[in-house]
């Protein structure tokens, strides 16, 4: 099995472009969120709500996600070989845990504030400094425990929103470093010249069933441990948070761990040189349409079911859910492996963008979202076409221009945009 390395930086080049496939996905599924009638939480509740558009939501968080922290995993290993454990984990506080840090301070407050209003008839009950003050005190305090994004909402309870991915990264970073340290044999791989083989149909299905089966499981036994511990009720949209530093979903944490740890398998072991992933093509190609289509129609019933059914459909959902992620990370694998391989200018581009414009799009999101927020005229799946091409492409030319030649003037340039705000910005 051929991988076609970017020997400048010794990438893997179709997993890097499937890195950015990946972080366009986020930012079409945030670009959605606002005009999605299920969706309660979300900074804007557009009137303007579309089916389609909840069933492009609904596809996109389907596999985002694990798949950017299954390419993760993958890079771990490399990574960590070509420096010591302390310089490993200093790079990681540098590229992971300064953008978080600077995102939750002065770019994730900006979409509480727009939240407010658009609920108060496009008026602000209080300034964006009393606002910010409020959130920050709420993290400071260091909570332990659930918290209901749409109390958050409402409450000024602080959450980190889309930064959940960087801080669960970092933990899974820096656990893993623990692990590479007191047990480093673990992720030494064979020196035989991995053995390209043809998967056959029987192990590619044997592999996603065991997968989404151990995947399953162990989101239902974090489900089960969530209830027992709290004594309440089973909530998809409540967040688990760890002293406001940590911050997910309890019933995706399992499928994030395995994943993660997935990726670093799949490097120790070659899998990708020896043909387990991509696996048979063909096995992929049909069972992700099949799955997906199942995805969304349990997802469509479950949620116009009578409250006394949604349990039983819910675990339904949960069960496809799984499965539906490993499918999509085989057939995309797969596909970009056979037909995404090479070094292009637009790629090399996207891949070298890709974690700046997961990092700058969500401000773009949200005020386009406002923008047009009072044209009651625009179809919802109109607004959503508009918010993501406006939103991505401006995400990419402030990483291109901005982030990437002046970081340390970018940081610099978000700071005094918050101090601009919070003096001018008041009822």
């Amino acid at each position: 099995m051929n991988i076609t390395n970017n020997n400048a930086e010794n990438r893997v080049i179709f997993l890097d472009n499937l890195r950015s496939f990946s972080v366009l996905c986020v930012v079409l599924l945030h670009s959605g969120l606002a005009y999605f009638r299920e969706i309660t939480w979300w900074v804007v509740a557009d009137d303007n709500t579309n089916i389609i558009v909840g069933w492009l939501v609904m596809f996109f968080d389907g596999f985002a996600m694990p798949l950017l922290f299954y390419i993760s995993g993958y890079f771990a290993i490399p990574t960590i070989q070509k420096q010591e454990i302390t310089s490993f984990l200093k790079g990681k506080v540098k590229r992971l845990a300064v953008p978080w840090l600077i995102c939750i301070l002065f770019i994730i407050p900006v979409s509480r504030l727009i939240y407010h209003y658009t609920q108060d008839n496009l008026s602000l009950s209080m300034s964006y400094s009393d606002l910010w003050m409020i959130l920050m005190k709420d993290a400071s305090g260091f909570n332990v425990g659930l918290i209901d994004i749409n109390e958050a909402l409402r409450n000024n309870q602080f959450s980190q929103n889309y930064m959940w991915f960087l801080s669960v990264l970092i933990l899974f970073f820096l656990v893993f470093s623990i692990i590479y340290k007191v047990r480093k044999s673990w992720f030494v791989s064979s020196d035989q010249p991995a053995t390209s083989a043809k998967m056959a149909i029987l192990s590619t299905l044997k592999f996603l069933v065991t997968v989404g089966l151990l995947t399953f499981f162990c989101s239902l036994i974090s489900i089960a441990i969530v209830v027992i511990s709290t004594e309440r009720k089973f909530n998809p949209e409540e967040w688990f948070t760890l002293g406001s530093v940590i911050q997910f979903q309890p019933y995706r944490l399992a499928l994030h761990i395995i994943y993660f740890a997935m990726g670093i398998i799949t490097y120790k072991n070659k899998w990708i040189e020896r043909g387990k992933l991509s696996g048979d093509f063909k096995t992929w190609l049909i069972s992700f349409p099949i799955l997906l289509i199942g995805y969304l129609y349990v997802f469509t019933i479950m949620i116009n079911a009578p409250i006394q059914l949604r349990k039983m459909y819910g675990l339904a959902f949960l069960f496809i859910f799984n499965f539906l992620n490993i499918s999509a990370l085989g057939l995309f694998t797969s596909s970009a492996l056979r037909y995404w391989n090479r070094p292009t200018r637009i790629n090399q581009s996207l891949a070298s963008n890709s974690y700046n414009i997961y990092l700058s799009h969500f401000i773009f999101v949200v005020v386009f979202q406002l923008l047009l927020f009072t044209y009651s005229g625009i179809p919802g799946l109109l607004k959503f076409g508009i918010v993501s091409a406006l939103s991505i492409a401006c995400a990419y030319i402030v990483s291109q221009f901005l982030i990437k030649p002046y970081a340390r003037i970018s940081i610099g340039a978000v700071i005094m945009l918050f101090i601009i705000m919070a003096v001018i910005i008041r009822p």
